[in-house]
């Protein structure tokens, strides 16, 4: 009795199993043995979209290639292929073959490698005591160097039949890549069926170098990103955007390819057309960049002519929209030797410097916020000199100053003065200024709202934050407060002078159009003390260090910068040899602000010869060109 109701309650569950899986569940099992059954594969990359600057002209396009594909039969033998790769190797003009691929013509051409093989290892293969993973390798080790040495004609073959035979045998394999018309048309002639035309697409730069690394590459997809991609639904032959904007926005820019079933003869049936990638626009305006460029080439080439540039090599630039955040133009440089060019716009978002006297606008920031810094409180211009320490002083006396002729005349002096009363202390000769790694924190808080030693946000990949020092010290601290401690990188002065445009509203910089105006943060500071420190820096260009940067009908506000460094001279591993980094910001009009400009020169001179006027004349060519 009891074995009876133990095979009723077996019955029983295995009938509302098979309900389940027939009823509740059949439609996904049916889904299951379709996906088991049916063997659904994706075309080749789509065309990627394009990238058009800000009033539609194309910065990067496609260009149709004419390849010649294989697609092998169904009922294609070894043999077969090995023909059609002797007839078509008269077409290879430059064979590339490996090791692997002479070794496994070899075996394909020689009964598979049987003759390899002993007697005796083939009984042991025919008793399962040698694997056939162990047979191949006995094969492959066998075949001598003497044994593969083709020749150019051989090779030609060996080439073609490795690619024909590489992959999976319902996947189309280019054999001729980027082939011309009339190559296309003795093709054609053989009427061979297995050979087929395709077009794919290629990148092409409409204005040649210009913003290269910024626009980035395509290429394979890198090994240490194998497993993301696989994951979103590409292959591992896929072209991918691999740097710069090509990978910021390759999920626009790839689209979507189209999907086909093999049949059972190998063939391919179309299921879903392919979707070509979307086209984005930039906030850069080309004919601006080119002016830009332009301009920042016949400077870089008539400071080299200096003496006291020997360690000048690189320059950058950039132009803005300060309301936005977006990105005008953007350019940076290197001459070299030969007096040619390379570009570098991208060390803009990773190489940093002491970038001098252009941060004080934030230094006053501090100053107001901290109370180190008194509305309209006035001091005579002096030295500052601590205890065990030179004396640090303005590059000359400047006399009495307050704290909005003190950004005019670009005085070290008040800011020094400042920074001692921020930690709550009183400037006295010969003094022991001792501070803290808060003292220091309070700065970089406040720079970092402005974007200075900050991330800008900006939609590119990789984006360094600059240098922060590692020493706290007293003599450092005012180091810091005119800008010659933390590096800052080019990218973030542009942010910096476009907050202060926007009186202490950050905005991320951008340069894809349509991602623009995105806030980050406002600096805490008010609107009165903004107001002074904008009136000191549009005098900056109004009667101070700045007087001859720009047309003053224009109304420019900014503020000018220079920073003593080092350089490593002769590669010795020891930086001992005196440079100036040459910096200049600004924004224009004061009232309602259309352009923000940066322009930094790392290593303009050495500190004891004659300095170019690199950045006033750049500042000079392009206001003249952007008037308002």
């Amino acid at each position: 009795m009891k074995m009876k109701c133990f095979l009723g309650v077996i019955f029983f569950t295995f009938a509302i199993v098979l309900i389940d899986m027939n009823y509740k569940q059949g439609e996904y099992y049916a889904v299951l043995l379709k996906e088991k059954t049916e063997n659904i594969v994706l075309g080749s990359s789509t065309p990627r979209g394009r990238i058009l600057d800000r009033n539609g002209k194309v910065l990067v396009d496609n260009e149709g290639v004419l390849n010649i594909s294989f697609h092998k039969p169904v009922d294609m033998s070894l043999d077969e292929i090995i023909e059609l790769a002797k007839m078509l190797s008269e077409f290879e003009e430059n064979p590339i073959v490996s090791l692997t691929d002479c070794k496994n013509y070899y075996l394909a051409t020689h009964n598979n490698g049987k003759d390899l093989i002993t007697a005796e290892e083939w009984t042991l293969w025919d008793e399962r005591k040698l694997t056939n993973e162990e047979m191949k390798d006995l094969k492959w080790e066998r075949i001598t160097n003497e044994m593969i040495e083709y020749s150019l004609e051989e090779q030609k073959v060996i080439s073609l039949f490795s690619k024909m035979e590489t992959g999976y045998n319902y996947q189309d394999k280019i054999l001729f890549s980027n082939v011309t018309d009339d190559f296309v048309a003795k093709i054609i002639e053989l009427h061979i069926d297995s050979l087929k035309v395709v077009v794919t697409s290629k990148r092409v730069y409409p204005y040649g170098e210009t913003l290269r690394s910024i626009l980035g590459t395509i290429g394979s997809i890198p090994k240490e990103e194998i497993d993301t991609f696989l994951a979103n639904g590409y292959k591992r032959d896929d072209i991918v955007g691999v740097s710069g904007l090509e990978k910021e926005y390759e999920a626009i820019l790839s689209g979507q390819k189209a999907k086909y079933m093999v049949n059972s003869d190998n063939t391919l049936t179309l299921l879903e057309e392919e979707i070509p990638g979307n086209d984005i626009t930039l906030n850069i305006d080309i004919d601006i960049e080119l002016e830009l460029e332009k301009n920042l080439k016949e400077e870089m080439t008539l400071a080299k002519k200096k003496a006291s540039t020997k360690y000048f090599h690189d320059a950058y630039a950039m132009i803005g929209d300060p309301k936005s955040g977006g990105i005008l133009a953007m350019s940076g440089l290197r001459l070299l030797d030969d007096g040619t060019f390379q570009d570098i716009t991208i060390t803009a978002l990773s190489s940093s410097y002491a970038m001098g006297s252009v941060v004080k606008g934030a230094s006053s920031t501090v100053g107001y916020i901290k109370g180190g810094i008194v509305v309209g409180k006035k001091m005579t211009d002096s030295c500052v000199k601590l205890y065990s320490e030179p004396a640090k002083c303005s590059y000359t006396r400047l006399g009495v100053v307050d704290d909005i002729t003190a950004l005019r005349t670009s005085s070290n002096y008040f800011q020094f003065i400042s920074a001692i009363q921020n930690t709550g202390q009183t400037y006295t000769y010969n003094m022991k200024f001792e501070v803290t790694e808060e003292d220091f924190q309070s700065y970089r808080t406040v720079f970092a709202s402005y974007g200075l030693g900050n991330k800008t946000e900006i939609d590119y990949p990789n984006e360094q934050t600059g240098m922060k020092g590692e020493k706290i010290a007293g003599d450092l601290l005012l180091n810091f407060a005119i800008g010659q401690y933390d590096t800052y990188t080019p990218i973030s002065l542009l942010q910096y002078i476009n907050t202060i445009s926007n009186y202490g509203n950050r905005y991320a910089l951008r340069l894809k159009k349509e991602d623009s105006n995105i806030f980050l943060n406002q600096v805490n500071l008010d609107r009165s003390y903004y107001d002074r420190i904008t009136e000191g820096l549009y005098q900056v260009f109004h009667g101070g260090t700045a007087s001859s940067y720009v047309d003053k009908k224009l109304n420019a506000v900014g503020k000018t910068g220079t920073s003593e460094t080092f350089v490593d001279s002769n590669q010795d591993g020891v930086v001992d040899t005196p440079v100036i980094n040459s910096t200049v910001v600004f924004y224009y009009p004061r009232e309602n602000p259309t352009y923000s400009m940066v322009v930094v020169a790392p290593y303009l001179t050495d500190v004891t010869n004659y300095t170019y006027p690199f950045t006033r004349n750049m500042s000079l060519k392009m206001t003249q060109y952007l008037k308002i």
